[in-house]
């Protein structure tokens, strides 16, 4: 299974199958390569401000991404201050993602270190 860059660039995977990534790690990640960004806060908080590029899902909008959505694209994953978003990685991983990432600190800490956002 995927994971995460290390400091010394080599991949790293939790027991639970997804790695936990900070904010400069998930950035890292996002230019690297085409990794899918999922915002899973609610629509109001996503319109205020996201990171550039993210999707927001629900429990509306979480079918047809499934649907879609390749099973080997890197998934990084966001929620307010890191805590839902081990539950939506998780959740990822048992759907057969591979490449299953959650941001440490969630967008609040993406703002703390002032990286980009997006605003509707």
């Amino acid at each position: 299974m995927f994971v995460g860059i290390t400091a010394d660039g080599l991949e790293e995977t939790t027991m639970s199958g997804y790695a936990e990534l900070s904010p400069d790690e998930a950035l890292v990640l996002m230019k690297s390569e085409k990794a899918c960004v999922i915002d899973i806060r609610d629509v109001n908080s996503f319109s205020n401000a996201h990171i550039l590029g993210a999707v927001q899902l629900d429990q509306t909008s979480i079918g047809p991404f499934l649907e879609t959505a390749e099973k080997d694209a890197a998934l990084v994953i966001y929620c307010y201050h890191g805590i839902s978003s081990h539950s939506a990685a998780s959740f990822f991983v048992d759907q057969g993602f591979s490449r299953v990432t959650h941001i440490v600190g969630g967008f609040e800490a993406w703002q703390r270190q002032r990286l980009p956002v997006a605003k509707d």
